[in-house]
């Protein structure tokens, strides 16, 4: 097996994911990469289109363009001139090239995979009512919306439905329907809360809306998430920090383009694409009132400095007006060996070793990104000692099998639009040997020579660096923009609040302070007990609930306690910018290092301090 460099057919300054995607389309077994494509309709699979964000500069112009289906205007991009927006949109695979080429589009990207990541939390956090200040007018987050985007809404189950039996859920948008004509984006269906508070009286709620009943353990992520944030306690009796609030629910588009793992065959996760579409509904439904949404999803990839276009486009939606909030689950890959960076210098070799385990049967995938002042090259050596040949700053290079399939895709771009750095992406499909692949960087003209490599995260072949591990920068994908909250994890049931062993860490890659803030997760060390896990609403069961631990259930305690802090600026007439929630949460919380920690943030979150703070602002008229 070599690699041979692609042909012009194949644009090196493209987006590698697009490179990938032409590159598969061109294959004469592209049939086999379904999972390549936009599935939200048989109309639009058939049609070969991919899931794309741009940055444009002309959006009337955007829009005619040849091969582009609009779907959402994300609004003026923050330190960028006015006329400069960023969107979604559907586009035909075979006219990507040109697409790209336009004097409009200044940034195009695919598509990416994201995946998902209740009582001592809130006696820990401060968050009870008893503990909150005698004077506080939060009233348990009312007149406050609270966003979920993920996987899984038992509406059902009681801590979501008020005393009178009507669901305290505005909306539920499921995007993994397909055909529908109610959602404004074209995909998806659209649930209201008359339509579920009806279902609910009847004997089979989830018949009545035609929707398949949240049993198994896949469909309890988003439930627990949603009841650690907002529900009410009338199943389960412990409320969570924001019993009052309304809820809007986005349960994530399923078929998008997945990029690693066995959901590049299956499939089964939500795009980046769709989460800025799932957010915008969400803002657009709250209008004027106070919102904060929460995302306990994510991957490990990307440039990890805020300038992806998904982290763009949250730093939109936030600027676009006040009083709203993103929460982010900071990820649970600490101690998962995806993390490697260096300094290497001029005509210098420096090898990373890339673990690939024997029980691996997924596809993998590493992403490295340098400094634009310097200029890297790369081989790729098998297990068993095989030089693939190298790859060139510029260029992309594929290796094929037998059948003349792609098995081995790099791509080499120079200089990203959005952030001017080189990058190296590595897609291996599955059925490559496992063992140790060597990726070998030689310095070709080096001014800094620092670097960054990322492996993508896969649930179900994780391969890893070899040790000994570097564990720092492994927050999440989408949790480096610079308006967001991210929130890394401790254990609350054991002795010194001892952080999650996997809670990711900060800074990122151009040396930000994240996560902010930390809240409890579940357990110190790598064990399955569930007495140290967090305990919140269980689908399927009513008034159940089911112990998970991560920093996915670390997030959503600090969304609530957000919507206190929203819902108490609402009491006072007072309006709340990004930043001074970010400033709320560092003067409120409790620091467990005397400074800002890569793990904990600036410290465990103090609900009853933030909502003070919040209504010292200003004097009650």
């Amino acid at each position: 097996m070599k690699l041979k460099e692609t042909t012009n057919e194949i644009p090196a300054n493209l987006d590698p994911r697009l490179q990938r995607v032409i590159a598969f389309n061109q294959s004469e077994h592209k049939e086999a990469h379904p999972h390549l494509f936009n599935a939200e309709s048989a109309e639009t699979a058939d049609a070969r289109e991919i899931a794309v964000i741009a940055k444009v500069k002309d959006i009337e112009a955007w829009k005619n363009l040849s091969g582009v289906r609009q779907i959402a205007d994300l609004g003026s991009v923050p330190e960028e001139q006015e006329n400069v927006r960023l969107v979604t949109a559907r586009i035909a695979a075979d006219q990507i090239e040109q697409i790209r080429k336009s004097p409009a589009v200044m940034s195009l990207k695919a598509s990416q995979l994201l995946k998902p990541q209740l009582f001592k939390t809130i006696e820990e956090t401060k968050a009870r009512a008893d503990l909150l200040n005698q004077n506080t007018k939060s009233n348990g987050g009312k007149g406050v919306v609270i966003g979920i985007v993920d996987y899984g809404c038992d509406f059902t189950h009681k801590n979501f439905i008020h005393s009178d039996g009507t669901s305290r859920i505005l909306s539920y948008w499921d995007q993994t329907l397909l055909n529908s004509s109610n959602s404004e984006f074209g995909y998806g269906k659209v649930f209201s809360q008359a339509q579920l508070s009806r279902a609910l009286q009847t004997d089979a709620p989830f018949a009545a809306v035609h929707l398949p009943d949240p049993k198994n353990e896949e469909s309890w992520h988003g439930t627990h998430v949603m009841d650690t944030a907002a529900g009410n306690g009338n199943g389960t009796k412990t409320p969570g920090p924001a019993p009052q609030a309304d809820i809007v629910f986005v349960q994530l588009n399923a078929n998008d383009v997945p990029w690693s793992g066995p959901d590049a065959v299956k499939g089964d996760f939500g795009s980046s694409v769709h989460l800025l579409e799932a957010l915008q509904y969400i803002y657009k439904l709250a209008g004027n009132r106070p919102c904060v949404t929460n995302i306990s999803l994510g991957t490990n990839g990307g440039p990890h400095d805020g300038t992806s276009l998904v982290e763009v486009g949250f730093d939109t939606l936030l600027s676009a007006a006040n009083n709203r909030a993103i929460v982010l689950a900071a990820s649970n890959s600490y101690t998962d060996g995806i993390h490697a960076s260096g300094t290497i210098r001029q005509n210098e070799v420096k090898d990373l070793s890339w673990i690939v385990e024997q029980s691996d049967r997924t596809s993998n995938e590493i992403e490295l990104w340098y400094n634009a002042a310097d200029e890297f090259s790369c081989q790729l050596i098998t297990p068993d000692g095989e030089n693939l040949g190298e790859v060139k700053l510029g260029t992309t290079h594929q290796a094929v099998g037998n059948r003349n399939e792609i098995l081995i895709f790099i791509s080499h771009r120079k200089q990203d639009p959005n952030n001017g750095d080189n990058v190296i992406n590595i897609f291996m499909e599955s059925g490559l040997p496992a063992g140790a692949w060597t990726l070998k960087l030689r310095g070709v003209n080096i001014r800094s020579g620092k670097y960054h490599a990322w492996i993508e995260r896969d649930d179900f072949g994780q391969s890893h660096f070899e040790e000994p591990l570097d564990n720092t920068h492994t927050l999440g994908s989408i949790c480096c923009g610079k308006k967001t909250i991210v929130v890394g994890s401790y254990s609350a049931k054991e002795a010194g609040t001892p952080l999650s062993f996997f809670s990711s860490a900060g800074p990122t890659r151009d040396g930000r302070q994240k996560p902010e803030i930390s809240a409890p997760g579940g357990n110190a060390t790598r064990n399955e007990r569930e007495q140290f896990m967090v305990m919140a609403a269980k689908s399927g069961s009513i008034d159940k609930v089911t112990p998970m631990m991560g920093t996915s259930m670390a997030a959503p305690a600090v969304t609530g306690i957000i919507a206190l802090m929203l819902a108490e600026a609402l009491a006072h007439g007072i309006s709340l910018s990004s930043e001074d929630i970010h400033e709320i949460l560092r003067k409120s919380a409790r620091p467990m290092s005397g400074s800002w920690h890569d793990r904990y943030g600036f410290g465990r979150i103090d609900a009853a301090k933030a909502v003070q703070l919040v209504g010292e602002l200003t004097p009650v008229h």
